[in-house]
């Protein structure tokens, strides 16, 4: 699992840092402005930054989609993982009553490891330890399936068990997968210096102009900083505003079954 620095802050005190970063770049600009001004003598000299501003939200555009699109992904294998589950749970009614007991008693630890697999949030340790524990789980249920499809009684049962075995086990890798494939630092660095030099560029032309209309540089600051943080929000499902509390909901209803 990805445990770099930027990926462990929160979402918010990044935004918060960046907002304030992007007003001192903001000033700083405003103040070579006006010392620029004043040793030329000049009297509203323009800056044009238009360009800039249209490449920042550009890449704010782009790195958001990336955010949305991951988000979908994970949420669409949670629900799939689901079925997955109650398909294979469903095919154990195939094999005679007392195996049948057996595989639905392995079938409610793995659910259990399944659930805690979200439920432990962002800690790395707790999801490493309810994957490995529902691997262990999910051999023990193949293993079974395997021995039992030597019986040619059971033809009909292992005909159904094994591909949805197989089907469930093989999901567990691409939710982890998924959980691992975040938005590139290096993009939200670029993105964090560009929103910056735009910033500060912003200030340097009010500058050069003589006055500065800080409303509109706040709101600037802020718009992108909120960009940012539902950027970062949606590419952290396990904390945040925009999370995985729903899809994952269908997993917690495989507890039904064994009521």
């Amino acid at each position: 699992m990805d445990v770099s620095t930027l990926n462990q802050t929160e979402a918010w005190v990044i935004a918060i840092l960046l907002f304030i970063l992007m007003i001192t770049a903001c000033y700083i600009g405003k103040l070579t402005g006006n010392y620029i001004r004043n040793k030329k003598h000049a009297t509203d000299k323009t800056t044009e930054t238009s360009g800039l501003v249209a490449l920042l939200f550009f890449l704010l555009a782009f790195t958001f989609g990336m955010s949305g699109d991951r988000y979908d992904s994970r949420r669409k294998i949670v629900i799939e993982e689901a079925n997955d589950i109650g398909t294979a749970l469903l095919r154990s009614d195939l094999y005679p009553d007392s195996t049948r007991t057996v595989f639905r008693n392995d079938f409610k630890e793995y659910i259990e490891a399944r659930i805690s697999f979200y439920q432990v949030g962002a800690d790395v340790d707790g999801i490493l330890k309810a994957d490995s524990l529902s691997q262990v789980i999910s051999a023990r249920l193949w293993k079974r399936a395997c021995i039992l499809a030597k019986d040619p009684a059971n033809l009909v049962a292992t005909q159904q068990m094994i591909p949805a075995l197989n089907t469930m086990i093989d999901i567990t890798t691409s939710r982890l997968a998924g959980e691992k494939t975040k938005v590139p630092q290096s993009i939200l660095i670029m993105l964090f210096f560009l929103a910056l030099i735009s910033a500060f560029y912003s200030g340097y032309s009010e500058g050069r102009k003589g006055r500065i209309d800080w409303l509109v540089q706040i709101g600037f600051c802020l718009l992108v900083s909120l960009v940012v943080l539902f950027t970062l929000d949606l590419d952290r499902p396990r904390r945040g505003f925009v999370n995985l509390d729903l899809p994952n909901q269908t997993i917690i209803d495989l507890r039904k079954n064994f009521e």
